[in-house]
């Protein structure tokens, strides 16, 4: 399994702090080049976007820049000879005993498109426990939203069969992977990692910037219904994490990280 790094380059710090990490863990680096969407024209911008999508928020060059920085990566594993392929963004942080998993692909659960590897912190709905031989860790099937796509294995096949989907960018990339409303989490076979052996690395976010910018602070009218949407999904959320807890052999739980 080849693991592909994702590095714009104008950022040798990042690739110098994930080199050191990767090398670690027994990879070769194969850096890709980011795509950097501040250098996209609006032309080049217009044609990527379409004009009526799920996605109703703007969507920032930065962001279609990591769309198609991931696209990238999943064009060289659907070519590549490999059955799998390690796909990273330059901020993230491996668990000391990521190497016990990672050093090979005999555990990944036959007719897998991803395994995602990092965790947002937040409560998602999993299926049953399946032990990764070889290694403390387990994998679930997500069967939820779980955004952030900063580290995660695709297979062969379920890179081919995302790339028909990416031929327009249709919301930012850790949502079309990795959320139920606005991408292709439906169409794939997707499984957490347990506990998660990657997370963010704290480093500054090369998005934020024009998300900020775009992303202004609401009024107060729309921050009290904001939080009382908030207020009302999370109840949701809760009754019907207990229910699956209780009736079924999925559940409802934080995915947490491995120190």
């Amino acid at each position: 399994m080849k693991c592909y790094l994702i590095n714009l380059d104008r950022s040798p710090d990042r690739l110098a702090f994930m080199a050191n990490q990767i090398k670690k863990i027994g990879f070769h680096l194969h850096r890709i080049s980011a795509v950097d969407g501040r250098e996209l024209t609006a032309e080049a911008l217009s044609e990527l976007i379409p004009a009526k999508r799920i996605w109703k928020a703007p969507i920032t060059p930065t962001e279609v820049g990591c769309f198609l920085s991931h696209k990238k990566c999943l064009e060289a594993i659907a070519d590549g000879e490999d059955q799998y392929g390690l796909i990273l963004e330059d901020d993230v942080s491996f668990s000391k005993r990521a190497i016990s998993l990672l050093q090979e692909t005999s555990w990944i659960p036959v007719g897998t498109d991803i395994i995602k590897l990092e965790t947002q912190g937040k409560k998602v709905l999993l299926g049953e426990l399946i032990p990764c031989a070889g290694s403390q860790f387990s994998v679930r099937q997500l069967k939820s939203t779980h955004i952030l796509a900063a580290a995660y294995i695709v297979s062969k096949d379920g890179a081919k069969r995302i790339l028909l989907e990416m031929s327009k960018v249709t919301a930012p990339v850790d949502h079309f992977l990795f959320n139920r409303e606005y991408g292709i989490l439906n169409k794939l076979s997707v499984y957490q990692c347990i506990p998660a052996v990657c997370s963010q690395a704290g480093l500054e976010s090369t998005l934020q910037e024009q998300r900020q910018s775009i992303y202004q602070n609401p009024t107060f009218q729309k921050r009290i219904l904001r939080e009382i949407k908030r207020l009302f999904v999370r109840s949701w959320l809760g009754v019907r994490g207990l229910w699956f807890n209780l009736t079924s052999k999925n559940i409802w739980a934080k995915v947490y990280h491995d120190e």
